[in-house]
């Protein structure tokens, strides 16, 4: 890819931050979401935090792209992607809900995604990371073989070390180092995945904001029938 054609996707990636961040929300009125129901209340505050999540990670990513300090630009490009990944996924849980009409696990799984932890034993056992990079693979291919390629460059192996950092002479009989001193493939990679990974959350966002209404609908209905059958009506 051209330095003019990375330059094109930075000026995307900054203006849809731009966005973000003019959109980010402050307060969630959990009766304005439902009178009656509080998993519609719970999958909105999980789906604001991702939110204010991504416009940070994003931020911060951009502007190490920006100084090219590409250690750190990649492994918060990482984390977006990751980010984005966890909606993709709460996305794919309600919608399977809505078009079943059953709620399944999803409500032990909103507790996990709000709460989950992997040091707390007192608080749900969080899901592995990859549960969401492998859930966005089944719908974008390739997604996760890009996280993985990420993966080289966040670890101190060959591609987070010797590659970003130094820059072989003649027959290795010197070498010099530096930021960046060879790691362009890594800033084109970057960038473009943080291109993705911003687009991937965008479009989950939205796509949930559509289903909202009947999952509201759904959750109040089994909320219904629940209160029905307990008191014997």
């Amino acid at each position: 890819m051209s330095e003019q054609s990375v330059e094109s996707v930075m000026i995307e990636i900054r203006t849809r931050l731009a966005l973000m961040k003019q959109s980010l929300p402050t307060q969630l009125d959990a009766m304005a979401v439902s009178e009656t129901a509080k998993i519609p209340f719970k999958a909105l505050w999980y789906r604001e935090a991702l939110f204010w999540r991504m416009a940070e990670l994003g931020q911060s990513a951009f502007e190490h792209f920006e100084t090219e300090t590409l250690a750190s630009a990649v492994l918060l490009t990482r984390a977006t992607l990751e980010t984005s990944a966890a909606l993709w996924y709460f996305r794919a849980k309600v919608a399977a809900a809505v078009e079943s009409g059953l709620m399944g696990d999803l409500h032990e799984s909103l507790g996990k995604l709000i709460m989950g932890s992997k040091s707390d034993p007192q608080l749900p056992q969080a899901f592995n990371v990859m549960k969401f990079i492998d859930r966005v693979d089944k719908d974008v291919e390739g997604f996760r073989h890009q996280y993985e390629r990420l993966c080289e460059f966040a670890h101190p192996n060959w591609a987070g070390t010797v590659l970003l950092y130094s820059k072989p002479g003649p027959e290795y009989r010197s070498m010099d180092f530096g930021a960046n001193a060879r790691g362009e493939s890594a800033r084109v990679s970057g960038v473009m995945n943080l291109s993705v990974a911003l687009g991937i959350f965008e479009l989950s966002y939205n796509q949930l904001s559509g289903l909202m209404p009947r999952f509201i609908a759904l959750c109040e209905r089994d909320l219904a029938v629940g209160d029905s059958e307990a008191t014997g009506v």
